[in-house]
């Protein structure tokens, strides 16, 4: 499952969970913070949720965070160690991990090669730069 079919996975769980719930696009826009326009789009996968909003959503929908996965691809106990490996981080920091990602799977082959490996570089130059103290 690419990422775009994820979006569109996650959207029809929103919707769902929603409807389930007897709320309208708008007024739960308005209890998340957010106007009708973007539920819509996360709605139809147009936009990507983030860990705060998932939390906010699945909070008042009386949902479980993992419950706007697929089963078989996101896992409770993965998903459980991806939030404890964020402890001690910024939203900031959280925010520039999450381009990082973004950025590496947008692209492919060997344009994504080469920014892996500028990232792994810095990584082990950082890495050189602190063992040496």
């Amino acid at each position: 499952m690419n990422e775009k079919e994820l979006r569109k996975e996650i959207g029809k769980r929103l919707k769902k969970f929603r409807v389930n719930k007897g709320l309208t696009q708008k007024e739960l826009g308005k209890r998340v913070g957010v106007q009708n326009n973007t539920i819509s789009a996360y709605e139809r996968g147009a936009a990507s949720l983030d860990q705060d909003m998932l939390f906010k959503l699945s909070n008042i929908l009386d949902v479980k965070v993992d419950d706007f996965f697929p089963e078989k691809h996101y896992k409770t106990d993965e998903l459980e160690k991806a939030l404890k490996m964020t402890d001690g981080l910024t939203l900031k920091d959280m925010e520039f991990l999450n381009k990082l990602i973004e950025k590496t799977l947008s692209l492919e082959g060997k344009e994504r090669e080469k920014f892996l490996e500028s990232i792994r570089f810095t990584v082990e130059y950082y890495d050189k730069m602190n063992d040496e103290k």
